[in-house]
This record gives C-alpha cells, structure tokens and sequence, in this order.
C-alpha cells in the first residue's frame, strides 16, 4: 500500500500505469465533486460569519483594514515555504484530508477569498452588476478548493500531473482575479483597500505559481 512519507510524497508501485489525457479528463470530474465539498466547507463558514455582528466604523473599520496590511510577503516568504517540508513536521496517512490547510499555498489562497468576500461586503454589497464584482466573486474561492482538490488526488507517480492540471485550475482562477482588480484599478479611484487588495492577489497568485514549480519538481519521468 502506498505511503504518505514527511514531504507530501508516496512511495509507489513503479509498474502502475501513466494515464493518458482521457483517463486524466474522466478523473478530474471526480476532483471536481471533491472540490465541490471544499467550497461547501467555505460556504458554510461565511453562513456561520455572517451571523456575527460586523460593525465597520471608526476604530473597528481600520482593524479590518489592518488585518488586511498585516497580510505581507514575509508571511509567505521562503522560509515559511520551507517550514512545512521540514521532518520534524509529522504526517499521518489519517490526517490527509485536513493536511492540505498546511500547504502554504493553500493558505493564502484562502486567506485572500475571504479578504475579497469581506472587500465586497463592505464596499460593493449586491453589485454583482458590475462585471469585475462579479469575476472575483466567482474566482475567489475556487483557488484554495482547486489546491485542496489537487492534494486530495495525491502525489503518487501516476496523479502527480493530475493534481498539477488541477492546481492550474486554482492559478487560472487566482489570474482572473488579478485580471479583475486591475481593470477595476483603472476604472475607478484607488482606494487604499483596492491597492492592498490588489497586491493581495499578486501574491495569491505567485503563490500558486510556486506551488505547481514545486509539484513539477517531483516529476523525473517525463
């Protein structure tokens, strides 16, 4: 049986097939059912937020803000990215389905669909009339479900390239995001919260980025 070893790796059974490109396409719909009860977890989550009582003025409304600011590159660095490879960290083959949350990658990129729920919450309740709105609000948390989903296929020589094509998915996602902010940077005035917002993305992004590098990096047999 394969083995979940300290570095999100397995050992494998070196005669078992490589799917080809129609093998992969009917294992991605599975994925995608997968991915679906991830973003069911976050949907419930911003249920379970919403009924806590918000208030936005004064002191409270630069809180926010802060929260936000406080979210910086440092806290995405290489080190950190290292943190979580190290042996020390123990994995368990039982704890599989929740590891994912360490993925730095993972985490940002759920940190940022909340940071644009709240953004658009507090900015632009119900204008999903307006197009760029409404692409971050459909992209925004499929980042962290496609990584999630991506982990939940596993590392193993033969779905190694499909968690890859499914953590693209998330890069694609986080991408329209970034495409989103920066058309709504030019259209209307640049607020504070806009630009954090926005640096937020480009961070998501190369996070996501770093991670598929990563994943590549384990493939010798191509």
């Amino acid at each position: 049986m394969d083995k979940l070893n300290n570095n999100f790796e397995y050992s494998e059974d070196f005669d078992d097939e490589i799917w080809d490109e129609g093998q992969w396409e009917k294992f991605m719909q599975e994925a995608d059912k997968r991915a679906d009860e991830y973003l069911k977890k976050m949907e419930e989550e911003l249920e379970r937020s919403e009924e806590c009582s918000y208030n936005f003025d004064s002191g409270e409304k630069e809180q926010e803000i802060e929260k936000v600011d406080e979210i910086n590159e440092s806290e995405f660095s290489e080190s950190e990215n290292e943190r979580w490879k190290t042996p020390d960290v123990k994995w368990k083959e039982t704890e599989r389905k929740r590891d994912f949350e360490q993925i730095p990658a993972y985490s940002t990129a759920y940190d940022f669909g909340f940071a644009v729920n709240n953004f658009i919450k507090k900015f632009y309740p119900e204008r999903f009339d307006i197009p760029e709105i409404r692409q971050l609000a459909e992209n925004c948390f499929v980042i962290a479900v496609k990584i999630a989903g991506g982990h939940g296929m596993g590392y193993e020589r033969d779905v190694l390239e499909g968690n890859i094509a499914n953590c693209k998915r998330g890069l694609k996602a986080a991408e329209n995001c970034l495409d989103a902010l920066e058309n709504f940077r030019i259209k209307t005035k640049a607020t504070p919260e806009l630009l954090n917002l926005y640096g937020f993305s480009q961070k998501t992004r190369n996070a996501v980025r770093e991670w598929i590098e990563e994943l590549r990096n384990r493939i010798w047999w191509r």
